[in-house]
């Protein structure tokens, strides 16, 4: 019996390390996993922004629990339903077709939901060992949390430096918070009220403070770009530059003069293949068009021409976007336009500009009643 009960304790510091992994993973590569949430079309584009970080502060927590080993049998079946709760959301997720990565790490490995599903299969089942056999009358000192703590820093570091080659500074401050979390609930007045609640705050608050949802900071602010050379290429073809549309009318070549954009409202969208922030903008925009039932005749997206073809198939294949009607103009004209900072999302209506948008003040209600002439 005291083999079980050891084995329970390690297991369920082991089990609070990997959900604390698993939330600053995701939290490292917010966008992504708010974009992941969003596709379903389930929440708005500003409600997936805060139910993406609600999950990541939430993991924090039970992390924090269970690592601390207090509140056992509480801790424990939060814990399972939060479990219980991705389960079905992944089930829903394999059931209407969705093959990609969920994302439940973050990009520390590509899961498919049915991987995902086994993986919290493990997690409930090592969860019901732990609750069955961890002891209520012991919690690790102070020493030991710090050490898993600087456990979880080291794979979290490896995981930028090796996987996404960056560092991400905001990522150590929000593991500072979560170790002074795991040290006060290492100490014996973690049961005042006001220590609990600060406990459950702090990763809540941190979450949102450190990585604010975009419509908090970016709602009204306008990209800036070359409004008179996009115009020009709208309304002239340049000397010199050839302007062919395909005999379907979905691709263009050149500039944009024949494409009609100075009529009607239009959704124009410049994408550099490649941008990662640009494939991000894409699944929004296209998520924002099928969730609402928009006109896709009144979207087109502009790329520069680029020698390598195939980042045209792997824009489309990564952002899960839309085919909408595709244009293609020197790159250099492109990069002046845009004054090199894309994506860039521009609203027309009868040629003239009505709003401009990067990735992060996309305003999914705005384009709504763009297209929808409200």
């Amino acid at each position: 019996m005291k083999t079980l009960r050891i084995s329970a304790s390690v297991l369920k510091i082991f089990l609070g390390a990997f959900f604390v992994i698993s939330a600053v993973s995701k939290f490292i590569t917010i966008d992504i996993f708010e974009m992941y949430v969003y596709s379903f079309g389930l929440f708005e584009l500003g409600l997936s922004m805060y139910v993406s970080r609600l999950v990541i502060a939430f993991e924090l927590i039970l992390g924090a629990a269970l690592i601390s080993n207090r509140y056992h049998r509480f801790s424990c079946l939060m814990t399972l339903l939060f479990l219980t709760a991705f389960v079905l959301f992944l089930s829903y997720a394999h059931i209407s077709g969705r093959s990609d990565s969920c994302h439940c790490m973050g990009e520390m490995t590509a899961m498919t939901p049915v991987q995902s599903l086994l993986k919290n299969a493990i997690l409930i089942f090592a969860l019901l060992f732990v609750y069955k056999y961890s002891p209520l009358d012991w919690s690790p000192r102070w020493p030991l949390v710090t050490v898993v703590y600087l456990v979880v820093v080291g794979v979290i570091t490896l995981y930028m430096y090796f996987a996404l080659h960056v560092i991400d500074i905001y990522a150590y401050v929000l593991l500072f918070v979560m170790l002074c979390v795991g040290l006060l609930a290492s100490f014996r007045f973690y049961d005042k009220w006001y220590v609990v609640a600060a406990l459950i705050l702090a990763p809540l608050v941190s979450t949102f403070i450190i990585s604010p949802p975009d419509n908090w900071l970016y709602g009204d602010m306008q990209e800036r770009f070359d409004e008179e050379l996009f115009m020009d290429q709208i309304h002239m073809v340049p000397e010199g530059l050839n302007d062919t549309v395909s005999t379907d009318s979905t691709m263009s070549y050149g500039t944009l003069s024949q494409l009609g954009l100075d009529e009607g409202r239009h959704i124009v969208a410049l994408f550099s293949p490649r941008c990662g922030y640009c494939r991000l903008a894409a699944g929004k925009l296209s998520t924002i068009v099928s969730r609402n039932q928009l006109d896709t005749n009144a979207v087109d997206y502009v790329f520069p021409i680029v020698k390598d073809t195939t980042a045209y198939r792997e824009f489309y294949d990564e952002s899960r976007s839309k085919h909408f009607r595709e244009s293609r103009i020197d790159k250099n004209v492109f990069i002046r336009i845009t004054r090199a900072s894309f994506p860039l999302i521009v609203l027309l209506d009868d040629g003239v500009v009505i709003k401009s948008y990067s990735y992060r003040n996309i305003d999914e209600g705005a384009l709504k009643d763009f297209l929808k002439g409200n």
